[in-house]
C-alpha cells in the first residue's frame, strides 16, 4: 500500500497559527510516502511567506511536491506580477513544475495553472500538455498517474465560474493518455470524487481538498486528505480540524475501485 497526503491552500502570511503544529503532527501520524501540495503556499507571494511554508513542509520529514497557486504570485505589485510573477517562488521554493515524481505505485505530474493576467482564475496552458503527456508515456501499467495543479479542471456544483481556462479542451487528451486522478485546491471546498455516484462511474477521480491553514474570516473545514492505494483501488479519508480544539480527526472514508478504465464508488 502507498500512502499520499494531499495538502492545499496553506496561505502562510495569513495562516491559522494554532493549527500549524497540530497539522504537522497529524500528517506525520499518517506516515505518507509523499505529500502533494496544490498551491497557495503563501498569501501574497512574498519571500518570507514562502520561507515559512518551506520550513513547515521540510518539518514534515517526508518528500513533497509543490505547484504554485494564484496567491503565490504578487497581487498588488503589478509590475512584478506582469514581468516576473514567479520570481519569489523560484528563489525560495524552486521550479514552477516538478516531475514526474514516482512514489511506490504512483506517478505524480504537475501543471502550473496560476495566471498573472487573471489573478484569481487559472489557465491550463496548451504548452504544458506535451510535457505532461510525455511523462505519462513511460509509466508502468501498475503505476497510477496523478495530475496535481491548483485550479479545478472541472468545477463542483455552486462554483460555475469558469475558473480554469483550457481545462475543458485538455481533459479528453489527459484521459486518453491515462491520467486517473486529479488533485486540486483553490476553492477552499471539499469535493471527493466529483461526479462519481452509485450509478455513475467516471474516468477521472477528482479530489479538491479544503484549505489547510487559511485564517480568513468564514473559513471552515481546515484539513488535508489521505489517499491509500491498493491494487485497483484508492481509499480517501479527509482529516478535518475540530471546531472546539486544534486537532485534526479522520472523517468518513470513501473507497473507489478502478474497473474497465473508470472509477466506481465501492459498495455501489
Amino acid at each position: 500500500m502507498t500512502r499520499l497526503v494531499h495538502l492545499t491552500d496553506l496561505h502562510f502570511g495569513a495562516e491559522r497559527a494554532d493549527l500549524v503544529h497540530p497539522l504537522t503532527a497529524a500528517i506525520r501520524a499518517t506516515q505518507p510516502a509523499l505529500v502533494v501540495v496544490t498551491g497557495d503556499l503563501s498569501h501574497r507571494g512574498r519571500p518570507e511567506q514562502f520561507g515559512a511554508a518551506l520550513a513547515f513542509l521540510r518539518g514534515l520529514g517526508v518528500p513533497f511536491v509543490t505547484v504554485p497557486g494564484n496567491h503565490d504570485i504578487p497581487l498588488f505589485n503589478l509590475p512584478l506580477r506582469l514581468t516576473a510573477p514567479f520570481r519569489n517562488w523560484g528563489r525560495v521554493i524552486g521550479p514552477q513544475t516538478q516531475g514526474p515524481t514516482d512514489a511506490g505505485q504512483l506517478r505524480i505530474l504537475t501543471a502550473n495553472t496560476a495566471d498573472p493576467w487573471r489573478w484569481r482564475r487559472g489557465n491550463l496552458r496548451e504548452s504544458d500538455l506535451p510535457r505532461i503527456l510525455r511523462a505519462l508515456a513511460p509509466s508502468l501499467p501498475e503505476r497510477v498517474p496523478i495530475l496535481a495543479c491548483h485550479h479545478p479542471l472541472r468545477e463542483p456544483p455552486g462554483f460555475d465560474r469558469g475558473e480554469t481556462r483550457g481545462a475543458p479542451a485538455a481533459l479528453p487528451s489527459l484521459i486518453a493518455a491515462g491520467v486517473q486522478i486529479v488533485l486540486t485546491g483553490h476553492l477552499h471546498h471539499w469535493e471527493i470524487g466529483l461526479g462519481i455516484t452509485a450509478t455513475t462511474p467516471q474516468p477521472l477521480l477528482m479530489l479538491q481538498s479544503g484549505t489547510a491553514l487559511c485564517a480568513r474570516e468564514g473559513e471552515t473545514d481546515h484539513g488535508f486528505a489521505l489517499l491509500e492505494f491498493g491494487p485497483g483501488q484508492v481509499a480517501v479519508t479527509p482529516h478535518i480540524a475540530d471546531t472546539a480544539s486544534p486537532r485534526f480527526r479522520a472523517r468518513d472514508r470513501r473507497v473507489f475501485l478502478r474497473q474497465g478504465g473508470v472509477w466506481h464508488l465501492a459498495g455501489s
